[in-house]
């Protein structure tokens, strides 16, 4: 599966560093490019435990990065329906607007 971000505003030389070397030691992450301004990141789902998941989650959130694009994961994917749960710091972020705009749209028709 492949999935498309928008990279951060990196504040230095080794915040960038730490970035990239948190995509490396997720086992799920098997490579990324940058393609038109944005990283292709290529993952391996079978390898993207729970804890991976959230490993990775983290990673992007604290380089603010949008987690839009994860947001398939849970709609296509029964294994990441917990994703989708409203309680976690990330669902704003993953599915806050989307969800708000979907919620409107079956209110108001």
């Amino acid at each position: 599966m492949d999935v498309e971000i928008e990279l951060p505003s990196f504040l230095t030389a080794g915040d960038e560093q730490r970035f990239f070397q948190g995509l490396k030691d997720l086992t799920a992450i098997r490579e990324f490019h940058m393609n038109n301004g944005r990283l292709i990141l290529r993952m391996e789902i079978r390898f993207l435990t729970k804890k991976a998941s959230r490993e990775f989650i983290a990673l992007l959130s604290r380089y603010q990065v949008s987690l839009v694009p994860l947001r398939c994961l849970a709609a296509t994917n029964r294994k990441f329906a917990w994703l989708a749960d409203r309680h976690e710091y990330w669902h704003q972020s993953m599915f806050g607007d989307a969800r708000e705009a979907l919620e409107r749209k079956i209110i108001n028709g």
